[in-house]
């Protein structure tokens, strides 16, 4: 009878236990990488829907476009010094009107009444005025005239006491008559020095007088001329030459005080109103060009003026045409204009896109050599026009950058373009 025999289990061989550790090792890093690829978000779009540019190295002309409306360069309101009823209109509107052309009459009864008692109070007190001053002018002229009367006085009484003297000596006169001759002589001459005494003060009195009353009189002048021309104020008179390009007025309709009568604009010079975001403020200066397109030919503006005031994210210019300026110009039309912030200099340019207003310019995607894949990668930016933005930091000339935009995928760290 035969015996079983015990088979021995063969053990693998070297090579064996090797193979398994590469087929494991290699297992392994292929499912760590789908697994670490799975991580990363990612988004997946077709190569044609997007822009690819490319970083490079340019001339930055610090230029913006903006968008400015021509308007007069001087305009002037007209606005009701009074209110009252619109009685007559004598123009229509878009007139030609010269300065002082009568626009319209407006009627208030109130203020031709008010005007009427002003007048005749001033009136009044300009020749109470008057009669002051004739007063002082009579009162001078009587003290002259008791001058005189007592001066003959003295001189006759001189005369009659030298032939009195004689005459006393003589027997021929009583030394009464000659001592009243005396007595009156010497009560003219004190009459005189009183007369000369109050002319001296009645001067004094008179100048300072009437410097007030000149004073009252110019004052009580102008009150009144205030007084005629609120009155006269009703008929609305143009300020300056040009056309009446606003004049919304109705017979009998009724005008408040201060109250938008009409706008008259002067047409033959004109300047450029122009809106710029609040990006640019301490950027824009006065005396810096633009430059814009017109009928085939090339024209040139410079800032007149910056208004800092904010007002809805936008701030305004005034700009005035360079020599020759455009003809055939109206009020309204819209020009685009490049304006120029400072020179062109060298240094690192992206071509700008949808991708500035997602991001900011603080990051960016970049696309792999091959094509397939664009990270996320950050970047730091300077000035910007309407074609570049400078790149400071973050790229080098040469890397190509998705431009378009990244509404779609700006949370996503990497994006995959497809075909």
């Amino acid at each position: 009878m035969a015996m079983d025999r015990v088979i021995e289990k063969k053990k693998m061989a070297f090579w064996q236990w090797g193979l398994i550790a590469v087929v494991a090792g290699v297992g392994g890093w292929f499912a760590y990488g789908l697994l670490a690829d799975a991580s990363i978000r990612t988004y997946r779009v077709p190569a044609e829907q997007i822009i690819v540019s490319s970083v490079q190295y340019g001339a930055f002309e610090d230029l913006i476009p903006i968008r400015g409306t021509i308007q007069p360069f001087n305009s002037v309101f007209l606005d009701a010094v009074n209110g009252g009823a619109v009685e007559e209109v004598f123009v229509e509107e878009g007139s030609f009107v010269e300065a002082g052309q009568p626009l319209l009459q407006l009627s208030n009864t109130t203020l031709r009444l008010s005007a009427a008692q002003n007048d005749t109070r001033i009136t009044e007190q300009l020749n109470n005025l008057s009669n002051i001053t004739d007063g002082f002018e009579t009162t001078k002229l009587n003290t002259e005239r008791n001058l005189i009367d007592t001066k003959y006085r003295i001189t006759t009484l001189e005369r009659q006491m030298g032939r009195a003297e004689k005459l006393v000596s003589d027997k021929l006169v009583s030394e009464e008559e000659y001592e009243a001759i005396v007595d009156d002589l010497e009560y003219q001459r004190a009459v005189l020095a009183n007369l000369l005494a109050r002319q001296v003060l009645e001067d004094r009195i008179r100048k300072e007088r009437l410097i007030q009353i000149t004073t009252q009189n110019d004052k009580l002048l102008e009150n009144l001329e205030v007084s005629q021309s609120s009155f006269e104020s009703l008929l609305v008179r143009a300020p300056i030459s040009g056309q009446l390009t606003s004049f919304p007025v109705d017979i009998g309709e009724s005008k408040q005080g201060g109250q938008r009568l009409g706008q008259i604009d002067v047409i033959d010079q004109f300047k450029v109103v122009a809106q710029i975001d609040e990006y640019y403020v301490s950027r824009v200066a006065a005396q810096q060009s633009a430059n814009f397109t017109l009928s085939g030919r090339e024209f040139t503006a410079r800032v007149d003026k910056v208004y800092p005031e904010i007002t809805e994210g936008t701030f305004e210019v005034d700009l005035v045409f360079e020599d020759p300026a455009p003809a055939d110009i109206r009020r309204g039309q819209t020009l685009q204009m490049e304006l120029t912030l400072g020179n062109a200099v060298e240094t690192l340019l992206l071509p700008l896109g949808g991708f500035i207003q997602d991001t900011g310019g603080n990051w960016v995607f970049v696309v792999d050599a091959a094509g397939e894949y664009a990270t996320r990668r950050d970047i730091r930016v300077g000035r910007r026009n309407n074609r570049y933005v400078e790149v400071h930091e973050g790229l080098e000339q040469g890397d190509r950058v998705i431009t378009s935009s990244y509404s779609q995928m700006e949370d996503m760290e990497r994006i995959q373009l497809t075909e």
